[in-house]
C-alpha cells in the first residue's frame, strides 16, 4: 500500500503524541531546566539544605522529617514542564510517597500528580505526566518513606519546554548616595550590585518600607564577595520591611557613630549571607546583628564570617521589644564565629536569643551547623533567653563559655560538639535553668569547667513557670524536667553537675544512657540532693558518684573507646553497645547522624566502618562565606 507524504506526516505526529504519552517515553524537544542552588527553597530541612537537590552529587541531599514538608524549584521564568526524575536517600531499601504541583505565581499551586510512590532502586527515577504549560514554580510535597516520616531527596531534575532562565532585573551602584537611590526604587526581584570600593558616610542606609516577595527577594549584592566595604558610620537599618537579602559584603563600621552593622527593626524574611563582619570597634557598646520589634520574624544569618568583638555586647542579639513580643523563627546556621576576646563577665555573647522580659515567649529559633573558635567574650557563647528554641550540631571549639539557658523553658540541646585543649580554663558544655529542657547526643572532650550543669535556682517560677513578677525574669530559676540523655564526655575536669550554684536543687529530672570517663573529679556530682532519677549511665576513670547510686543507674565499667577521626567512639565489644534503658524517644539518631537501632549508651552509636558518617565537627572551610 502507497501512502502520501500527507497520510505519512499524519502517522508520523500520531505516533509522536502517542509515545509522548507513555509513562518513562519523553518527547526528544524536552530538555532540563538548568536551576541554581538559591532558587530552591523548602518548608524546613535538618541541615540537609534544599539546595543539595541540584548540585549534581547524589551524595548530598535535602531532608526534613513529617507529612506535608516540601521542597520548591524556580525556573526562573514560565515554562512548560513535561516530566520531573527524583533520587531518593536509601531508594533501593525503602519507597517515598509524594505529590507533584506547579505554579505559574508562587501562589496558587495545582496538583499535577498525588500520592506518587517511588520504585526500589537507586539513582534518578522518571515521573512523567502530561505536559503542563505556563510553569515557574514546581513544588513536591513529601508524606514520607515506607520506614519512617522523613522525606529525603538526593537530586531532583526537572524537564520541558523553556529556557528556565530569568532576565535579571539589576542595577549597580558605586556610591553610598546611588545605593540609598537604588534601594529606594527596588521593587521585587531586583538585584542590587555594589561596584567593588568603600561605602563610607555618616548614617545608615535606610531600607524602609520596603518589600520583595517569597521567591522574588530584593538583593543587595557584592560584584565581588568581600570587595564592597561598609565603613565610617554606613550601616543597614531595615525599618517595617519584607524579603529583603544582603550577600557577600563586608562590613568595618566604626562604632562610634553606630552600634551595630545591621539593625532589623521590625521586619521579616531578612536574610544575611556570605558577608564578613569585623567592625572597627572604640570601646562602645555595640551588638552586630539585631533583630527587634514586633513582626520581626522569619529572619535568616547565615554563611557569615563574624571575627574579632572587643568591645561589649553581643554579635547577634535576637530580642523582640524586650516586653510583650519576641523575635521568632530566626535561622542561624553555617556561620563562622572567631576570636572574640577579650573576656568580660557579662554581655558580649556570640549569640543571644532573647531577653529576660520575653522569655517566657516562644523564639521557635534554630542555631544549628555554626562553628565557634575562640569565642572567649563571655561566659555564655550561646545565651537562650527565649523558649521553645533549637541549639544543634554546632562546633564549639576551645572557646572560654559555655552554652546557657539562662531564661525560658523547652528548649533542646542535640548533636553539639564541644571540644577543648585540655588546658585553657574556663571552656565548658551547658549551663541549664528553666524547665522541660532536653540535652542529647551532645560530644565533650578536653574540657576545663562544667560539660553540663543543671545548676540550682535562685528563683522557684514552679512547674508550669507561673510563679513569678515582673522582677523575676531576670533570675536564675528552678530547673524542672531537665533530660539529659545520651551524651558522652571524656577526657574533661568535671563531667554532669547536678546543683552547682544557689540555693533550689533541680526537680524531676532524668540523667539517662550518658557516658563520662574523665581521669579527675567527680563523674556524676551532685552538688545539691535532688529527686533527679539515674538510669542507663556509664562512668569510668575517677570518683563515680557523691551519693550512693546503684549500678543501674551509674555503672562503673570501661566503656571502651577507640579513636576515631579525633574522636572517642564505641568499639564493638564495649558495655554501651545495645544498652541504653529508658523511654526517651527523641533519641532517634546519634552524634554522627546516623539512625539508631538498638539505642547504645553515650552520643555515639556503634556502626561498622562501613556506615556513612552524616555530620562530624566542623571546621573553618564548613562555614562562612566561602563555604558550600
Amino acid at each position: 500500500m502507497k501512502l502520501s507524504l500527507k497520510n505519512a506526516l499524519q502517522l508520523l505526529l500520531c505516533a509522536f503524541v502517542f509515545l509522548s504519552l507513555i509513562p518513562g517515553l519523553v518527547a526528544a524537544a524536552d530538555t532540563k531546566f538548568t536551576i541554581s542552588g538559591s532558587n530552591v527553597t523548602a518548608s524546613s530541612n535538618d541541615g540537609n539544605v534544599p539546595s543539595n537537590t541540584v548540585d549534581g552529587n547524589t551524595g548530598t541531599r535535602w531532608s526534613a522529617s513529617g507529612d506535608g514538608q516540601w521542597i520548591k524549584f524556580d525556573l526562573g521564568s514560565s515554562a512548560t514542564v513535561a516530566y520531573v526524575k527524583i533520587a531518593f536517600l536509601n531508594g533501593s531499601t525503602r519507597t517515598s510517597t509524594f505529590d507533584i504541583q506547579t505554579s505559574p505565581d508562587n501562589t496558587t499551586f495545582t496538583t499535577i500528580q498525588a500520592n506518587v510512590t517511588s520504585s526500589l532502586v537507586e539513582g534518578l527515577q522518571t515521573f512523567n505526566f502530561p505536559d503542563v504549560a505556563s510553569v515557574r514554580y514546581v513544588r513536591i510535597v513529601g508524606h514520607g518513606n515506607s520506614q519512617n516520616a522523613w522525606n529525603s531527596y538526593t537530586e531532583v531534575e526537572i524537564y520541558g519546554n523553556g529556557s528556565g532562565t530569568p532576565v535579571e532585573d539589576s542595577v549597580t551602584v558605586s556610591t553610598p548616595g546611588q545605593l540609598q537611590t537604588a534601594i529606594n526604587q527596588a521593587i521585587p526581584g531586583r538585584v542590587i550590585y555594589l561596584e567593588n570600593g568603600t561605602y563610607s558616610q555618616t548614617g545608615p542606609i535606610n531600607i524602609n518600607g520596603i518589600h520583595g516577595a517569597d521567591g522574588n527577594e530584593i538583593t543587595i549584592k557584592a560584584v565581588n564577595r568581600g570587595q564592597a566595604i561598609l565603613a565610617g558610620g554606613a550601616y543597614f537599618y531595615l525599618y517595617q520591611s519584607s524579603y529583603v537579602t544582603i550577600s557577600g559584603l563586608k562590613f568595618t563600621t566604626t562604632t562610634s557613630t553606630s552600634n551595630n552593622a545591621v539593625k532589623m527593626d521590625e521586619s521579616n524574611h531578612i536574610r544575611l549571607t556570605r558577608n564578613e563582619f569585623n567592625l572597627n570597634e572604640t570601646g562602645a557598646t555595640n551588638n552586630w546583628v539585631n533583630i527587634r520589634g514586633v513582626n520581626s520574624d522569619n529572619n535568616r544569618i547565615d554563611r557569615n564570617e563574624f571575627r574579632s568583638k572587643a568591645d561589649p555586647g553581643p554579635i547577634i542579639a535576637v530580642d523582640g521589644n524586650g516586653t510583650n513580643y519576641m523575635s521568632r523563627y530566626t535561622i542561624i546556621d553555617l556561620n563562622y564565629f572567631y576570636d572574640s576576646a577579650p573576656r568580660i563577665t557579662n554581655g558580649k555573647e556570640s549569640i543571644r536569643l532573647g531577653l529576660s522580659g520575653v522569655s517566657l515567649l516562644n523564639g521557635n529559633s534554630t542555631v544549628e551547623n555554626n562553628l565557634f573558635e575562640n569565642s572567649d567574650g563571655d561566659p555564655e557563647v550561646i545565651s537562650v533567653k527565649s523558649s521553645n528554641n533549637t541549639i544543634r550540631y554546632n562546633t564549639i571549639r576551645n572557646s572560654q563559655g559555655q552554652i546557657t539557658a539562662r531564661h525560658g523553658n523547652n528548649n533542646q540541646f542535640y548533636g553539639n560538639f564541644f571540644l577543648g585543649n585540655g588546658t585553657k580554663a574556663g571552656v565548658g558544655g551547658f549551663r541549664i535553668y528553666g524547665t522541660d529542657h532536653r540535652i542529647y547526643n551532645n560530644y565533650f572532650e578536653g574540657l576545663t569547667t562544667d560539660a553540663i550543669n543543671l545548676d540550682g535556682g535562685d528563683w522557684d517560677g514552679g512547674p508550669n513557670s507561673t510563679n513569678y513578677g515582673s522582677g523575676d525574669l531576670s533570675k536564675h530559676w528552678r530547673v524542672y524536667r531537665a533530660q539529659v540523655a545520651n551524651n558522652t564526655i571524656v577526657n574533661s575536669t568535671f563531667g554532669i553537675i547536678i546543683g552547682r550554684s544557689y540555693t533550689s536543687a533541680p526537680v524531676d529530672s532524668r540523667i539517662a544512657n550518658n557516658i563520662v570517663r574523665n581521669s579527675t573529679g567527680t563523674l556524676y556530682e551532685e552538688v545539691k540532693t535532688s529527686n533527679a532519677v539515674f538510669e542507663g549511665n556509664i562512668g569510668f576513670g575517677s570518683t563515680l558518684n557523691n551519693r550512693s547510686r546503684s549500678s543501674s543507674e551509674i555503672l562503673n565499667i570501661t566503656p571502651s573507646f577507640t579513636t576515631i577521626n579525633g574522636l572517642q567512639k564505641l568499639t564493638s565489644g564495649s558495655a554501651a553497645v545495645n544498652a541504653a534503658v529508658g523511654s526517651y524517644p527523641y533519641v532517634t539518631e546519634d552524634m554522627d547522624g546516623q539512625t539508631r537501632s538498638t539505642n547504645d549508651i553515650g552520643a555515639d552509636e556503634y556502626f561498622s566502618s562501613s556506615t556513612a558518617i552524616v555530620r562530624e565537627p566542623l571546621v573553618a572551610s564548613n562555614v562562612g562565606p566561602d563555604s558550600p
